[in-house]
């Protein structure tokens, strides 16, 4: 499993990765997390070298994963910008899932509940829709521990024992994924019934954790576990008892980096000590608690996070502007102001550039017979068949106006061009609407103008095309007519 080079063969490629994946969930599992993070960087190298999006998102929510059971706050922001882009261009359902329960953890880490909370829900509907039982556990629970931190514990006690009724599917298929599912679980509804005073059900829990076999190999579960007892002797008002169970709590969160968890539980320790009157502790404890304070703030993670939900904020207005809402492919605003850049940079590169005009034959009487609600259907139907077919080539979609698109094509290679031109059109004529039982084919037209490498001025490519484009009206509609400049 170390070398990865070894694998490089084309046919099993997607094998390989799968089996990698794989590899590191169970490593995640087992608490190897050092090796599954090295794994994981080596993965989505070779990902990425592939252009493998399906196994880079994948990495990437693993590596993040590792990062989060390491206490790493500071990867995992950094890592998010790319997650999130990549998510954003070559995501499923599965990895929208998966990113809004990145995004709820990190929200959790800086502090923002409400935030937290929402994504989780959001993860959740998505879980819902692909019954992803794993993830129908993780979210859950993940509740269960939000409730409780805000004090509401029937909706607590209803989110855990929801994850607990999940995880025994998970038994199933990943038993040993269930086992630590179950700590989790448990530490999280000890909390719970703490909080509602029934404090020998707690304990139980709470031993069950700490007595588990595979607890050694997780940090992060044992600090939980152990934090547990702490609020339970010290909800019990056994002050002293609590003492040690916190202190052991923040030492292991400090060996392995987890500063958010260390100043959780130092504050709650602070606090008994407090009562206590232990002055001397409160001393030791405070100055750390201090530094730790202005240690997190130098890595001023909640401003990073802030900064990230402002730029996404900022982007979804941008894309307002510069997308057509009802189609979401770009408006004429780049033809306006970035078709410029677009073409220089073809130019640049000695690309060969097309551009491209079609529209929906007699269109009119779509809207006339079947009403204008129709006849938006019909342009997005255009829209998603141009954005699902030319996914992932070099081309800019723009609708132009009522139900007329350009797109705009880069590429080396001419005959590339004049057969993604042609296969274009062919898959855009398969395209079908229902009404009252009622099939509809879509019929474009299309015109065409491929530039020689010398001409990148768009006034005169697009009046060519726009001419093609009125040939293939004469030639009888639901036709393509290419010229190639020379």
């Amino acid at each position: 499993m170390d070398d990865i080079g070894a694998w490089r063969s084309g046919e099993t490629l997607e094998l390989t990765l799968e089996e990698l994946n794989k590899t590191i969930m169970e490593m995640r599992t087992k608490g190897y997390l050092t090796e599954a993070l090295k794994l994981a960087d080596q993965g989505l190298l070779l990902a990425l070298e592939s252009n493998n999006y399906a196994y880079v998102l994948d990495l990437y929510y693993q590596k993040i994963l590792v990062h989060h059971s390491l206490g790493d706050t500071i990867s995992i922001v950094s890592l998010i910008y790319d997650y999130e882009a990549i998510c954003e261009k070559y995501g499923t359902s599965k990895d929208l899932m998966h990113y809004y329960l990145v995004m709820s953890l990190i929200y959790d880490l800086v502090g923002v509940r409400e935030k937290t909370v929402e994504m989780t829900k959001k993860s959740i509907v998505y879980a819902q829709e692909l019954q992803d039982v794993m993830m129908l556990v993780r979210c859950h629970n993940n509740l269960c521990y939000l409730e409780v931190e805000k004090g509401c514990t029937k909706e607590a006690l209803r989110a855990g024992l929801l994850a607990r009724e999940f995880n025994k599917t998970l038994y199933e298929t990943q038993p040993d994924l269930a086992i630590l599912q179950d700590i989790r679980i448990n530490n999280n509804l000890a909390d719970v019934y703490v909080l509602e005073g029934d404090f020998v059900t707690g304990k139980a829990l709470l031993d069950g954790s700490l007595t588990s076999d595979i607890i050694p190999h997780h940090k992060r579960e044992k600090v939980a576990a152990l934090f547990g007892y702490g609020f339970l002797y010290e909800k019990q008002h056994k002050l002293e008892e609590a003492v040690p169970y916190y202190q052991q709590a923040i030492e292991l969160a400090k060996s392995y980096g987890d500063k958010p968890i260390t100043k959780k539980v130092m504050r709650l320790l602070l606090n008994v000590l407090y009562q206590l009157d232990w002055r001397d502790e409160i001393f030791d404890v405070q100055r750390e608690y201090i530094d730790l304070s202005e240690q997190m703030s130098v890595d001023n993670l909640l401003q990073q996070v802030m900064n990230l939900d402002f730029k996404r904020q900022k982007e979804k207005l941008e894309r307002k502007a510069h997308y057509d809402p009802l189609t979401g492919v770009l408006n004429r605003h780049f033809l306006d102001h970035e078709l410029h850049e677009w073409l220089n940079a073809a130019k640049m590169t000695q690309s060969y550039v097309c551009i491209t005009v079609l529209d929906i034959d007699h269109f009119k009487l779509f809207n006339d017979v079947h009403g204008h609600l129709f006849g938006d259907m019909v342009l997005q139907l255009l829209a998603d068949g141009l954005k699902d077919f030319l996914r992932g080539e070099d081309v800019k979609i723009i609708r132009y106006g009522g139900d007329e698109f350009i797109v705009c094509i880069r590429h080396q290679q001419m005959e590339y061009i004049k057969a993604l031109v042609k296969h274009t059109h062919a898959h855009l004529l398969t395209l079908t609407l229902e009404k009252n039982q009622q099939i509809y084919p879509l019929k474009v037209s299309m015109g065409a103008c491929i530039n020689d490498r010398i001409n990148y001025h768009y006034k005169d490519l697009f009046e060519q095309a726009d001419s093609c484009l009125y040939q293939a009206k004469d030639n009888g509609r639901a036709s393509y007519v290419i010229y190639e400049l020379s």
